[in-house]
């Protein structure tokens, strides 16, 4: 049992909640995570079993898209629907919000958010705004985004608007602080109530199996497969050896990455480019 699971993480169970799941129901130790998903987050997160935990690294730098609900005219410490409610701001008119949304397309530096997992002197950042410490400074990050538009029109009541969005953004990028930040141009204050990743890389929310529906049967996604974006390399049989020790290899390629396969398409190894060779990053045989 090698290769990569996609599920469709449900809401308040943690992203290692569903690795320890998985590691009970395939009775392997070897079950890992690729792009955290809040504990609020529901949606596609990507394991690796056994083998596939060497595959994490390549996917865990894919894009990824979700679906989210905001609501305006009230923001909450956590950002989300989770947290404690700190300010109110009556809403009327979300004026020019299309173009707004237009604005936010390309480069995007965000700074995360104070409950969020990055690690400041050893600590994540919401581990000092739990304990009410000074949360120390940390750098924005240079993120893209391809694509923000409104799923439906904005739904304005007792003061409050609302509207489900759509983003599809580089990795790293904060859902709930990029509510925050089009609250903000917008001459508001909002928080999200949904957030719900539908892709992450290749692989999205159709691709994913329900976390209750997994059983000890549920097949994985191969290695080889898994990593739909590498191009692969037919292994011949005088280079067979060589791949299987991890050797340089001389070959005339132009891509960075190679995902090294035998006539049967089995993943072998995965080698990276280096001046004019080819050297092994990960080997599978």
């Amino acid at each position: 049992m090698n290769g990569i699971l996609v599920i469709d993480k449900p809401t308040g169970i943690s992203s290692h909640d569903c690795v320890n799941i998985v590691r009970r129901t395939y009775s392997t130790k070897k079950v890992g995570h690729s792009g955290t998903l809040d504990v609020e987050a529901s949606g596609v997160l990507i394991l690796g079993v056994n083998k596939g935990t060497k595959l994490l690294n390549y996917l865990n730098q894919d894009d990824k898209a979700y679906e989210f609900s905001v609501q305006f005219g009230v923001t909450t410490d956590t950002l989300d629907h989770s947290g404690t409610v700190t300010d109110t701001s009556p809403v009327d008119q979300l004026a020019d919000f299309d173009h707004v949304l237009e604005s936010f397309k390309g480069a995007y530096s965000q700074m995360p958010p104070a409950y969020s997992a990055v690690k400041v002197k050893g600590k994540k950042l919401y581990e000092y705004a739990r304990n009410q410490e000074t949360i120390p400074d940390v750098q924005a990050r240079d993120l893209i985004v391809y694509a923000l538009k409104k799923q439906h029109e904005i739904v304005y009541k007792d003061g409050l608007a609302e509207v489900k969005l759509y983003v599809k953004g580089s990795k790293g990028i904060y859902v709930r602080k990029l509510a925050e930040d089009l609250a903000t141009r917008l001459n508001t204050i909002a928080h999200t109530t949904r957030i719900h990743r539908v892709q992450a890389g290749d692989f999205t929310i159709d691709d994913a199996v329900k976390l209750d529906a997994i059983t000890s049967d549920t097949p994985l996604i191969s290695l080889s497969d898994a990593l739909k974006s590498i191009p692969a390399y037919r292994v011949s049989e005088k280079q067979l050896f060589a791949v299987s020790n991890g050797q340089k290899l001389t070959l005339n390629h132009d891509a960075d990455l190679l995902k090294m396969v035998n006539e049967d398409g089995k993943l072998l190894a995965i080698y990276a480019k280096e001046n004019n060779t080819y050297k092994a990053k990960n080997v599978f045989v």
